[in-house]
C-alpha cells in the first residue's frame, strides 16, 4: 500500500512539474514573439514583396 501511495505521489509530482515547464515554456516563447514583433514594427522594406509567401 505504501509503494502505490508514493507512486501516486510522484506521478502527481511530475505532472506538476511537467505543467509548470510548459507555462514556464509558453511564457517566455511570448515574450520573444512580443519583442520580435514589436523589432519589426515600423522598419520599411527595401524590395518589392509581392508573392514572397508564395
Amino acid at each position: 500500500m505504501a509503494t502505490a501511495k508514493r507512486e501516486r505521489k510522484s506521478a502527481r509530482f511530475y505532472w506538476i512539474l511537467i505543467a509548470g515547464l510548459l507555462v514556464g515554456y509558453i511564457a517566455i516563447k511570448s515574450h520573444h514573439i512580443a519583442l520580435a514583433i514589436e523589432v519589426y514594427q515600423g522598419q520599411p522594406l527595401t524590395e518589392d514583396t509581392s508573392g514572397a509567401a508564395k
